[in-house]
């Protein structure tokens, strides 16, 4: 219940969990009771015998209690002393023997771990044994959420992901590897078949402990074991990616968090990685998706395990992407060159949510125990009977994870990673977000005037090509031109294929997928072109890519995806009433002799106007020798790509006063212009509309989610300006038809961003032509909801909303333009009672 009910209102349980974690004690506290330490004792031991020491206790930790140890003729001085707890221990568990072998081995590879100063084994001393080591000054955080990160949050998520890195490219020293290879007994088992096998034995051993102290045993506890069987079956499915292989030996931290590390202040890297108790020889993965788990989980009203990140607007809150933390990792991997180690974690990458719902299930069986030591009294936290209770949601946690193990953290498949690139929608849509929010919207006023003021207007900005270099860089390019695009050829020659390191698309497969990284680059009216997602030229390439031959690819594809060029698109004619398509009098004349010649006018050719456009997608009434006279209405246009330089470009247009420079709106004329027939003809004659309507569905798609994000973009500053503007002696805020505005708004924002959703999820699954109603539903839908609720936001801002000092004008003009642009509403009306009426 408490994860349901968490995962409704994610950014309510966050301030819950603030809430609790201001009230939280510090990070140490006085000794508690049943924890005193015999300092004498320790002192000896220590060969400090006579001086004076302060001992604290680490209030934070559920496994070994720890202590600080400040001592008084040099306080400067501070020793960590942390030790088994007293009572029966279930077996291989608060190993401190391995904490020490493990750091004293791995610190001097490099490994941010503590300095060791002594293990003791004499139980006589303190009751258990206990190891001490030098205590690191710096920030350490007591949840996934680094409270108090504030905006150096991100870089220690990616310090922490290096760390990783750094803990899994040093090769284990001969003495430390056989002091943590597990003995053999039968055939060799992966890392995580053991993990199953060995947290369903704690699991099993806890609940022994708590039926020995008269408790009755969880009605959890049978479904624990089925996980362990689903996830042993899981395991052995993907035997051949998740085995890091018997000769690899890497040590695994095995409770890899960021509650376990200290960070510097100042690099906000890991200057100390605590808690080697659960150290293995093991696989790297398991570390990344122990750190990755919180992804899984939204955040809950109290710190601790189950806290995390999902449901949040990870930008918002300064929280990089999985997808980001994976490729921070990977990338100081490649740094380090560890022999293997790129090879194991590239076979088992896209098995991480397998390795989070292991986590998960440790997890579940490590606050089993917990809670069965809060039973007998020996617990090491004050909070453990409460942390301990939260076994039954792990488990659930972990069975979620199994059920769906490939989609989870959109680490996508097997491929190269890096913190550049990325399969992954959520990934992209985050990492846009965050681009478009940090790079873009900074310099958008900028841009603006020098679109609107510029003496040079009519050439790119340096500002804009700076981005789109840095935006490529990031790998944020292409993001559009989808796999199947890429890989799909109807040209009929079936040789030329884009590879995916080619085009430098995000690697998406469904335009499903494509449509919310649309809704992040609609927030600014330049976005789209940083990104090389924008109007025409994504359908222009979309079009080239599936209809083109060998050569038109090689001479007007590569440079458009590589953003060199640009191109426009001539299909409305001043003349005729072009939402009717059939009226075009254009004409596409085909001579005989291997030679096309063009004739016509066309305007609201977007993107014309543009210095760096060099083709235009021409279409025109095909005649000729070789076209057919009597062929029927939609099979007597083509399309043809004609050099720029062959056509005439007569004035920009405006919508409403905006000329959009550099690129606009333009009138073109085409006079006897000839081009080679085998150069230019897209597909054939006759196939004009065809290919428009490949081309249309998707481009609507673009247009409506961009739309959407240019709302959310408009209500978020209209929300600050009511709350701050005043009349009538209150915010504006705080008018009743204020309020009833601003809820229309979600209401209508949030049902079209639907409607378009399950569009896409429809072109995805049946294509263009099986999905032409919904095509044509949200054609209407969307511009008009925009076009109302932008009227109702600006009526708000008076009249700053009409002038240039905020983008809501802008947005306006772009809006009305969706309700005539690719055809007008009552076109698409008719398509759609059409088509419903056949139903």
């Amino acid at each position: 219940m408490l994860l349901w009910a968490a995962r409704q209102v994610p950014e309510t349980m966050l301030q819950l969990r603030r809430a609790v974690q201001k009230t939280a004690k510090g990070e140490t506290t006085a000794v508690r009771r049943g924890h005193d330490l015999d300092v004498t004792k320790v002192l000896a031991f220590l060969n400090r015998s006579g001086e004076g020491v302060e001992v604290k206790q680490f209030a934070h930790g559920q496994s070994n209690p720890t202590f600080l140890l400040t001592f008084s003729d040099d306080d400067s001085k501070r020793l960590v002393l942390r030790k088994q707890p007293s009572g029966t221990l279930l077996r291989g568990a608060h190993d401190v023997e391995r904490e020490y072998a493990v750091a004293k081995a791995m610190r001097p590879l490099g490994v941010p771990a503590p300095e060791a100063v002594a293990l003791c084994v004499d139980t006589e001393v303190l009751g258990t044994k206990f190891w001490v080591y030098e205590y690191v000054d710096g920030l350490h955080f007591k949840d996934a959420y680094l409270e108090g990160a504030n905006e150096q949050r991100q870089k220690f998520f990616l310090g922490a992901a290096r760390c990783a890195a750094t803990l899994h490219s040093a090769t284990p020293p001969a003495d430390l590897v056989a002091r943590l290879r597990p003995p053999r007994k039968g055939d060799y088992a992966c890392y995580l078949e053991r993990q199953v096998k060995t947290w369903r034995r704690q699991y099993e051993a806890a609940d022994a402990k708590l039926a020995g102290g008269g408790n009755t045993q969880s009605s959890s506890s049978s479904t624990a074991f089925e996980l362990a069987d689903r996830l042993a079956a899981e395991v052995a499915a993907n035997r051949a990616d998740v085995d890091e292989g018997e000769a690899f030996a890497c040590v695994s931290h095995g409770d890899f968090r960021t509650d376990n590390m200290i960070f510097d202040k100042d690099t906000c890297e890991v200057a100390s990685l605590l808690d080697f108790e659960l150290s293995a020889l093991g696989h790297p993965l398991a570390d990344l998706a122990n750190f990755c788990m919180p992804y899984a989980v939204p955040p809950m009203p109290v710190p601790g395990p189950l806290s995390g990140y999902e449901g949040l607007d990870l930008a918002k809150h300064g929280i990089p992407t999985s997808d980001s933390v994976v490729g921070a990792y990977v990338d100081a991997i490649d740094r380090l060159n560890r022999p293997g180690l790129r090879d194991v974690v590239d076979r088992a990458l896209p098995h991480l949510s397998l390795f989070a719902a292991v986590g998960y299930f440790r997890l579940a069986s490590i606050v089993r125990g917990v809670y069965a030591r809060a039973k007998a009294g020996n617990a090491s936290a004050a909070n453990a009977a409460a942390v301990g209770s939260l076994a039954s949601t792990l488990v659930h946690v972990s069975n979620e994870l199994c059920r769906r193990p490939a989609k989870t953290f959109n680490v996508g498949q097997r491929r190269s990673f890096s913190s550049s690139s990325s399969n992954s929608r959520s990934d992209l849509v985050g990492r846009v977000r965050t681009f478009v929010d940090e790079e873009i919207l900074p310099h958008e006023k900028e841009l603006l005037a020098y679109e609107k003021e510029s003496k040079d207007r009519w050439t790119p900005s340096p500002r804009i090509t700076e981005l789109k270099e840095k935006a490529k860089a990031e790998g944020l390019w292409n993001l559009f031109f989808l796999q199947s695009a890429a890989q799909e050829d109807r040209s009929g020659s079936g040789k030329y294929q884009l590879a995916s390191d080619e085009y430098r698309g995000g690697g998406l497969s469904k335009i499903a997928e494509y449509a919310p990284v649309c809704e992040a680059m609609g927030r600014s009216l330049v976005a789209p072109e940083i990104f090389n997602c924008n109007a025409p030229d994504t359908g222009n390439m979309e079009v080239i890519a599936q209809f083109g031959t060998d050569a038109q690819k090689a001479r007007w594809l590569r440079p458009l995806l590589d953003g060199e060029i640009r191109s426009c698109f001539g299909m409305t004619e001043p003349g005729v009433a072009s939402s009717d398509p059939t009226n075009l009098e254009a004409t596409i004349r085909d001579d005989g002799d291997g030679l096309l010649v063009l004739n016509g006018r066309k305007w609201w050719t977007s993107g014309a106007m543009d210095p760096r456009c060099e083709v235009c997608i021409f279409m025109g009434k095909a005649t000729g020798a070789t076209v057919p006279a009597d062929a029927p209405p939609h099979r007597r246009h083509s399309m043809v790509l004609v050099p720029m330089s062959e056509l005439k470009v007569i004035r920009p247009l405006t919508v409403f006063g905006y000329d959009d420079a550099p690129h606009g709106h333009a009138e073109v004329l085409a006079e006897n212009v000839t081009v080679a027939k085998e150069d230019a003809m897209l597909l054939g004659h006759g196939k004009g509309f065809e290919i428009a309507q490949a081309r249309l569905g998707p481009g609507r798609i673009h247009h409506c989610m961009r739309t959407i994000g240019a709302l959310e973009r408009s209500l978020e500053l209209t929300k600050a300006r009511i709350k701050e503007r005043h009349a009538f002696g209150k915010p504006l805020a705080g008018h009743g038809s204020i309020q009833a505005d601003v809820a229309r708004a979600r209401i209508h924002i949030d049902q079209s961003r639907l409607l378009v959703e399950h569009c896409a999820r429809k072109i995805d699954a049946v294509g263009n032509k099986n999905a032409r109603k919904d095509i044509a539903m949200i054609k209407v839908a969307i511009p008009q909801m925009a076009c109302a609720v932008l009227d109702s936001l600006l009526q708000m801002w008076g009249g700053m909303g009409l002038s240039a000092d905020t983008p809501l004008a802008h947005f306006y003009a772009q809006a009305r333009i969706l309700r005539l642009a690719d055809g007008p509403d009552e076109v698409h009306l008719g398509t759609i009672a059409k088509l419903e009426l056949k139903e």
